[in-house]
């Protein structure tokens, strides 16, 4: 993992970067107005991304009043655009989180409908107005657009982290982001006495 110096946590203008990477209508967990800003890149069927996911979650729950967590799209397997529009689809309906955790424990073989419609169904998710969305690829724009943000930004694989616009790329312990947490936290409150 690549060191983060003290300047990623002191406040600033923020950068044309960090604004592509913090994209507002992302869905996000956390504090809204937290100092410390997280936003990860990933795909569903990403086994890096899948080891990382028990972590990050734990991480942004246990945070959650001192971080914003931005989740961000970026399909590279084969099928994962489809996955990630569904997520769009049940973000909808309010349950983003609720499938976006059913695919990250879902150990994928192949991507196929019945699978997809069982995993929506298991998040509580109303499966005629979920399946409307995905037949209507209304969220397929959407996707691309943080591809190709993603792109801009220099990822090159998942999962990549912008913490307060600074890219880390990679698998992140819970220890490294317990140290990033607590080293941010350390310097505002210095600047607060």
């Amino acid at each position: 993992m690549a060191t983060l110096g003290e300047e990623i946590f002191q406040e600033e203008t923020k950068s044309p970067e960090r604004l592509l990477a913090e994209k507002a209508e992302a869905p996000f967990w956390g504090n809204q107005q937290a100092g410390l800003v997280i936003v990860e890149f990933a795909d569903f069927q990403c086994p890096y991304c899948r080891d990382e996911f028990p972590i990050i979650r734990e991480v942004s729950l246990k945070y959650k009043n001192d971080i914003l967590y931005i989740y961000r799209q970026f399909p590279v397997f084969e099928n994962s655009l489809l996955l990630s529009q569904s997520t769009l689809c049940a973000n909808e309906q309010g349950k983003f989180w609720q499938l976006h955790d059913k695919f990250f424990l879902y150990k994928w073989q192949e991507v196929t409908g019945d699978v997809i419609k069982n995993l929506a169904r298991q998040a509580g998710l109303d499966l005629q107005k979920f399946d409307e969305c995905i037949k209507s690829e209304k969220y397929r724009e959407a996707v691309l657009q943080d591809a190709s943000d993603a792109q801009k930004l220099g990822v090159s694989g998942t999962p990549t982290f912008f913490i307060n616009g600074h890219l880390l790329a990679g698998v992140i312990t819970k220890e490294q982001w317990e140290k990033i947490i607590g080293e941010y936290k350390r310097l505002t409150e210095k600047t607060v006495d």
